[in-house]
């Protein structure tokens, strides 16, 4: 991948949870062929959400004409939403932001002293504060810049899904408006 497609995402400094497994090159054929269900699974909010952000103008239209159904349907994706975040809440996603991270739609760097190599897969479980996003992707190791501390590790996604996807981008301009606002408040 060239520079300039790395770059067509905004990056950002957070505070993720984060767990990283590396894959045994033996076992990455079946961690690939895997993986649609694992992220499907852990995915389950995100996709929620990208679905109702397709049927948005619809949603407009219903709460404009008709209030009350559209109240309805409002509490009704709030007791969806109840059961995917029950949910989401019994798998072994981290649950707290206690990893330092640059982040963007395409892959993520750290600092890190997990000993992984350039070019291995490893599985990513991503969990994105404060919207409880829960993101499973595979990532292979793109850059090893060693030092004191660990090694600050670039890693590209491989596979993610698009909803996804849409989540980190959507948390990655949150998080950019939040503090654009905080620094104008700041002035």
């Amino acid at each position: 991948m060239s520079e300039q497609e790395r770059r067509r995402y905004f990056r950002i400094d957070d505070h993720v949870g984060l767990q990283l497994t590396a894959i045994p090159a033996a076992d990455e054929a079946a961690a690939i062929r895997n993986f649609a269900d694992a992220s499907a699974r852990a995915g389950l909010i995100n996709e929620l959400r990208a679905i109702r952000e397709t049927h948005l103008s619809q949603r407009r239209s219903l709460e404009s004409r008709f209030p009350t159904v559209a109240a309805y349907i409002g509490s009704l994706e709030r007791q969806i939403d109840t059961l995917a975040f029950a949910l989401d809440d019994r798998d072994d996603f981290p649950r707290n932001p206690d990893t330092p991270v640059n982040l963007s739609g395409q892959g993520l760097s750290l600092l890190t002293d997990l000993g992984l190599a350039v070019g291995s897969l490893v599985e990513v479980k991503l969990a994105l504060f404060p919207d409880r996003s829960r993101i499973n992707a595979l990532a292979r190791i793109v850059k090893l810049d060693g030092g004191e501390n660990g090694a600050e590790t670039a890693l590209e996604f491989t596979h993610l899904r698009e909803a996804d996807r849409e989540a980190i981008i959507h948390h990655v301009h949150a998080v950019q408006r939040v503090r654009l606002l905080a620094q104008t408040l700041d002035e």
